[in-house]
Parts: C-alpha cells; sequence; structure tokens
C-alpha cells in the first residue's frame, strides 16, 4: 500500500525526490483516513512502511508541530496545517490586491515599504517595494519577529483584541531589546498601543533598528480582523520627526486601501479590528 495516501512513494518516478520526506509525507496523508487519528500501528498498515521507518516519520512531523500524540496514544493533526493551508489562500490574495498600492506608496513616499502579515502571532514580511532614494533600509522577505517593536507588529498589535495583547504584554520581558529605545515595560507599550488605535498608524523611532525610522498601519480583512500591515521607512537623518505625520497619513491610506479590497468597509481608527 506504500504511496496510497499522497500517491508520492513511486520510487524511480523522479530522480529528485528524497524518499525520506516521501514517506514522511505518505504517513502525513494517511491522517485522510478515517477516523482521522491513528496508532504508530494504524499508520504502519495504511503507509505500508515499516514500524520503525513509521515512528521516525511520526516524531519528524510532531517535532514540527504538524501531528501531536492525543488520547488513548493515538496521534491527530495539528491546527497549524489548517493555518498553513489559510495562510496559502490569504497570503496570495494579499499580495496580489496589495501589488499596486505598494507601488504607488513607494513613490509616493521615495522610502522602502513592505506588506507584513500577521502569522501565528509574528510579523513576517511578505513582499517589499524599494524606494527610489539611494539609501534604503530593507527587511528580507519571510523574517518574522514579535510585535512588540517595529512600525507594522506594533499597529497590528494594537488592533488586536484584548487578550490577544495581553499575552504579548505579559511576555515582555521575555522578547528582545533590539536597541536602546525598545519598550519592555508593560504600561508604557500599553499606553503606546492606546495612541495608536487613535491616530491610526505607529512609528519605529529607531526603536528595532539604530539609525531607522518608519510609519506602518494595520490591514483588516472583511470580518473586520487585523492580519497585515504596510510600512514605509528609512533611514532616520532622511527621516526627521516631522516627517512622520505626512508618512503616516500615506501609510493609513495605503492601508485602508488594501483592506477594502479585502473586503472590510470600516474606517482604521480607535475602534477599526476591535471586539
Amino acid at each position: 500500500m506504500t504511496g496510497e495516501p499522497g500517491r508520492l512513494s513511486r520510487p524511480g518516478r523522479d530522480g529528485y525526490l528524497i524518499q525520506a520526506v516521501v514517506k514522511a509525507l505518505d504517513v502525513l496523508f494517511a491522517f485522510r483516513e478515517p477516523p482521522h487519528e491513528h496508532s504508530l500501528a494504524d499508520l504502519a498498515r495504511i503507509t505500508g512502511l515499516g514500524k520503525n521507518q513509521c515512528f521516525r516519520c511520526i516524531k519528524t512531523l510532531e517535532a514540527y508541530g504538524l501531528v501531536r500524540l492525543g488520547d488513548h496514544g493515538r496521534y491527530v493533526l495539528t491546527p497549524m496545517l489548517l493555518s498553513l493551508a489559510v495562510l496559502a489562500a490569504e497570503e496570495r490574495s494579499l499580495i496580489r490586491v496589495a501589488q499596486p498600492i505598494l507601488d504607488r506608496l513607494a513613490m509616493e513616499t521615495g522610502e522602502t515599504v513592505h506588506l507584513i502579515a500577521l502569522v501565528d502571532g509574528m510579523a513576517v514580511v511578505i513582499d517589499r517595494r524599494d524606494g527610489p532614494a539611494g539609501l534604503r533600509l530593507a527587511t528580507p522577505l519571510g523574517a518574522r519577529s514579535p510585535l512588540h517593536a517595529g512600525a507594522v507588529p506594533k499597529a497590528m498589535l494594537a488592533f488586536l483584541p484584548e487578550a490577544e495583547q495581553n499575552r504579548v504584554l505579559d511576555m515582555l520581558p521575555f522578547l528582545p531589546r533590539y536597541t536602546e529605545r525598545t519598550v519592555l515595560d508593560p504600561q508604557q507599550l500599553r499606553a503606546e498601543l492606546a495612541e495608536i488605535r487613535r491616530r491610526g498608524y505607529a512609528i519605529s523611532d529607531e526603536d528595532i533598528e539604530p539609525g531607522a525610522r518608519g510609519v506602518g498601519a494595520p490591514i483588516f480583512d472583511a470580518r473586520g480582523r487585523v492580519v497585515a500591515g504596510v510600512s514605509a521607512g528609512g533611514p532616520s537623518l532622511r527621516i526627521p520627526p516631522e516627517r512622520l505625520e505626512h508618512l503616516g497619513e500615506l501609510v493609513k491610506l495605503a492601508a485602508r486601501d488594501i483592506s477594502r479590497q479585502l473586503g472590510y468597509a470600516g474606517a482604521v481608527g480607535a475602534t477599526a479590528g476591535m471586539p
């Protein structure tokens, strides 16, 4: 029966296949079989793999958080698979609708523009535009960071439900201090989040990278949930404090336009995205 669940284990069919990965995927696809929770013996029977091979595969999947050992000694899939599936669809849609708006924002500001998604409580860079200005500050695609520092991370945090905000605030003593301006005091950050909600965008003033300033605004989906954010930023020498308000309005407008493309009908402000 090897190869049935995912129809992948066909040695010799493709010289580029890594058979260890194929076997692990066979084990993963075995969970399509009812009752969708299986013992090690069940998985060996479904896949046709030996128990030792099956055990190594399941432990690898478990280490990556794709499966876990449930009740009665049976393995079950975790929500991570669902989040990956949703992310695949939502990120493609988000990147696609944001493209012309990111282009416009980069030209309007002359600065580097980032599109950042909220994924499992982390800020993940999913797209970027380099502005026409010579000196740029760019974060690599795929970079992940917590939500307590940086323009878009703080903008997203400000519009999360209170319980989710509190989880981040409770972790502050254990989160990284990127620069001497990184806020790790819960009351100080809570006050900053209130100000972000009031004006609709966040300011990063060298709190995540020395010599860098920027602004970020949240992006909402059709249900009013914050799902991403957009930022514009660059070297502090080129972005004096008096320029931040103008950049903030441009970024807030870009975030509003992207949100509308995702079906959001509200306004970015003190109540946007809040329960």
